[in-house]
């Protein structure tokens, strides 16, 4: 089943992805000793963190709208072709960056790291201190495919007209759930150990904020008269400029940060691929090359800034503005040719012949 093409997704895709980045490129100069060598404060950045939130509400949207579609013209949920596509869309570039990181790098791990992100539960090793150190940030796709592995089975068996009310349930529900895991604890065992684990957890493991996706996602897959509500201009506009200028002057929440995002993020995402009424696009090519490389850009991006990092001679450049001009561009441009020349000429092919062979 063709996937439909949602207009203004692929520029998010490209936002979030390079926000990523940049802040990155410090991260690694700190944990290289290189944060007093000039550079940007990474806190002038916007959240890094809230541009994997938006990643997550996109997936929720779109993974939940092809499900229902599909159901809505098959009348079931095609599970075994589901996993497929997601294996040949997933699988090749998170192993492949795994072994590339390992053979440039040689790290050296814990089995109990190798065998948890070998199994796709990098998010589960982070949140016990001991991931993937050279490539941390695969964290995301064991949220990801931990959330595919269930979602649909969700849809599958659900009436669709509990689905709604379900996901509003299941989200309130995990939002909920560290919390009273944490009293339990305690109240019970009083371990520190448990009380980190479950922080780290569920501040990496957004399944409510892509079951927030899946909300909005069904809303517009299922026509649902709430549509009118938030296609109403008022409504539309205010979700897009506030999604934005909140996350880009690092407005945050007391409590539910990433909730309050999600939502907001996930009406903005509503209107922006679905609603006929925006009198503008955010899209251009440029974007759009962006957002369709975005997953390379993501997955590559820790290795490329990592070498530059080490090989770039920064005691031969006597400008820190000069270092780190060069540094930002190498980066950027590096990631963006290699994320390039790995969807075209390997994850397609891959995928291609994967799906072929179903």
């Amino acid at each position: 089943m063709s996937n439909k093409y949602f207009k203004g997704l692929y520029t998010l895709r490209a936002i979030a992805a390079l926000i990523v980045v940049f802040a990155h490129i410090e991260l690694i100069k700190t944990e290289n000793n290189l944060d007093g060598y000039g550079g940007i404060d990474a806190s002038r950045f916007p959240d890094a963190h809230l541009a994997v939130v938006l990643f997550f509400v996109l997936s929720g949207f779109l993974i939940t709208n092809l499900l229902l579609k599909e159901k809505e013209v098959t009348g079931q949920v095609l599970l075994k072709k589901f996993y497929i596509r997601r294996i040949g869309r997933i699988w090749p570039l998170y192993y492949f960056v795994l072994l590339l990181s390992y053979v440039l790098f040689l790290p050296t791990l814990q089995a109990k790291t190798i065998a948890m992100c070998l199994a796709i539960f990098p998010n589960v090793a982070h949140a016990l201190n001991i991931g993937w150190k050279v490539s941390p940030q695969v964290w995301s796709i064991g949220v990801e495919e931990q959330f595919y592995l269930f979602w649909p089975l969700l849809i599958y068996f659900l009436q669709t007209k509990y689905l709604i009310r379900t996901l509003i349930l299941f989200t309130i529900g995990y939002t909920f759930l560290p919390h009273l895991i944490h009293w339990w604890n305690n109240y019970f065992l009083d371990s520190q150990e448990v009380n980190e684990f479950i922080s780290r957890f569920f501040y990496l493991s957004k399944f409510n904020c892509m079951s927030i996706g899946g909300i909005f996602g069904s809303m517009y897959s299922l026509k649902r008269k709430e549509l009118q509500f938030f296609y109403q201009s008022y409504i539309s506009y205010t979700a897009i400029i506030l999604s934005l200028v909140l996350w880009f002057i690092g407005f945050s929440t007391a409590y539910f940060n990433d909730v309050f995002y999600s939502v907001i993020f996930g009406i903005m995402i509503l209107n922006l691929a679905t609603n006929s009424n925006l009198k503008f696009s955010i899209d251009s090519k440029a974007s759009a090359f962006l957002g369709k490389i975005s997953y390379g850009i993501y997955m590559y991006h820790w290795i490329v800034i990592l070498l530059l990092v080490r090989f770039i001679p920064v005691k031969q450049i006597s400008s820190p503005a000069l270092y780190n001009l060069l540094l930002y561009s190498a980066s950027i441009s590096g990631t963006i040719l290699i994320s390039f020349l790995s969807f075209y000429y390997f994850e397609n092919k891959l995928r291609h012949a994967i799906n072929k062979e179903d």
